[in-house]
């Protein structure tokens, strides 16, 4: 079950950052109120962002709400596209919440345990090395420095020519692995360890210096530390979390279903296509002919075996029938992330008909730009310039049709920015 680690992390992995003002009201249209928490949802700070960039994306978010709002009047709800890709929406939103109630939310990272991982930080060793090949010649070296031998006087028999005197600089505690850290630990300052293997090189480390550094600052780095741990901790926890879903699924593969998957059209025959590949419960079955061509598909663009191909698709879904079953989506705050995830559709489906639709450019319209600022293009063809001018007079007709929609939409629904959010917002690290 090793192979669902790496899964986990990279496809559900959430960090929690809490926030006690998430409730706050930052916009109000027609008294329907949204929170700083519904802008968040869909829009998020960069660190390098200013407040002039900061306050724009803001902005979008007010025309997104109030495209969403028109479009619900003009009924875009019960389009029928809509409805299709809010099935995949729902699922996703699903399976995720379940994932982080299940794991995420169940792991605490306890203050002493930052503490332990900030004093492995400062705790620090500077040390120098020689590097051998030969296990007798270790053992020689060894002997000679239990007789009082100076460490400096035996760097002539080290492999290391490329720092000073063996010196590879100062470690924290952290840093170390357990094979070097616990001799390191039982050197004394000035002395040196015994020879440690690694891979086909025998070590010995002398300890120049043992000390607790004064930076970084525990303040500093609690929180860098604080996700550290949980990343850790999610990961550790998700593995195992899903062996016991997959186990509690009854699901099993069929390695004859496996083999056929990868046959060559050449020899694939239509009994092979009818053998099954994955099971669950005991009822549900997954045959070749159903998945074949998506996992070839996959398997060809990344050579990441069949079996871990399809549970990127059979672990989510896993997750959606538990999810069903403990009626998660009735619960308060799954139903608030479905509408907001329904909301944001049905305004890509309003923006694309009301203005990317709209925003045609006819060839002749690049012919006149182009007559008309020729010196501008007089060293190139018209062949040459012509996807670049019209892509930039349809950018300037999207630009123009959007100016249009949402200033009519701010006349006729007058939104209210809360200014203490928006404050709040704009200063947020």
């Amino acid at each position: 079950m090793q192979n669902y680690r790496q899964y986990i992390f990279l496809v559900f992995l959430v960090i929690l950052i809490g926030c006690p003002s998430q409730d706050l009201v930052i916009l109000t249209i027609d008294g329907e109120t949204f929170t700083i928490a519904d802008f968040k949802y869909n829009f998020e700070f960069s660190p390098t962002e200013d407040s002039l960039q900061r306050m724009e994306k803001i902005n979008e978010y007010i025309n997104q709400t109030l495209a969403m709002k028109e479009a619900r009047e003009r009924g875009y709800e019960n389009d029928p596209v809509v409805q299709t890709a809010f099935d995949t929406h729902r699922k996703e939103v699903l399976y995720r919440a379940y994932y982080e109630e299940k794991v995420i939310k169940k792991i605490k990272i306890p203050e002493s345990d930052i503490k332990k991982v900030y004093n492995q930080i400062i705790d620090q060793y500077h040390l120098a090395q020689i590097v051998v090949a030969e296990e007798s010649l270790a053992r020689y070296l060894e002997a000679e420095l239990t007789k009082g031998v100076p460490f400096d006087s035996l760097l002539q028999f080290s492999l290391d020519t490329l720092t000073e005197n063996g010196d590879i600089g100062t470690f924290s505690v952290i840093s170390l692995p357990p094979e070097i850290l616990e001799p390191v630990k039982r050197a004394k300052i000035g002395g040196s360890t015994e020879a440690i293997r690694l891979g086909d090189y025998f070590y010995i480390l002398k300890v120049i210096e043992h000390k607790r550094a004064d930076t970084p600052t525990y303040d500093d780095v609690k929180e860098n530390i604080k996700n550290n741990l949980l990343q850790e901790r999610v990961m550790e926890k998700g593995a195992q979390f899903v062996e016991e879903i997959i186990e509690k699924a009854r699901v099993e593969y069929n390695q004859e279903g496996l083999a056929a998957l990868m046959k060559p059209d050449s020899s694939l025959t239509e009994e092979d296509l009818n053998i099954w590949v994955v099971k669950k419960y005991d009822t549900s079955y997954v045959y070749v002919k159903t998945i074949r061509d998506a996992v070839l598909y996959q398997y060809r663009r990344s050579q990441i075996p069949p079996e871990q191909l399809i549970n990127r698709v059979l672990i989510p879904d896993l997750f959606y029938d538990a999810a069903l079953q403990e009626d998660l989506q009735n619960r308060p705050e799954i139903k608030e992330k479905l509408q907001n995830a329904h909301g944001l559709l049905i305004y890509q489906k309003f923006y694309s008909e009301n203005i990317l639709d709209k925003a045609i450019i006819d060839s002749m319209d690049v012919v006149a730009y182009y007559k008309e600022h020729w010196s501008e293009y007089k060293d190139k063809k018209f062949s040459e310039v012509y996807p670049s001018i019209r892509t930039q007079l349809r950018d300037e007709k999207i630009d123009s049709l959007r100016t249009i929609l949402f200033t009519e939409l701010r006349e006729k629904y007058e939104p209210r920015l809360n200014e203490r959010a928006v404050a709040q917002l704009l200063k947020e690290e």
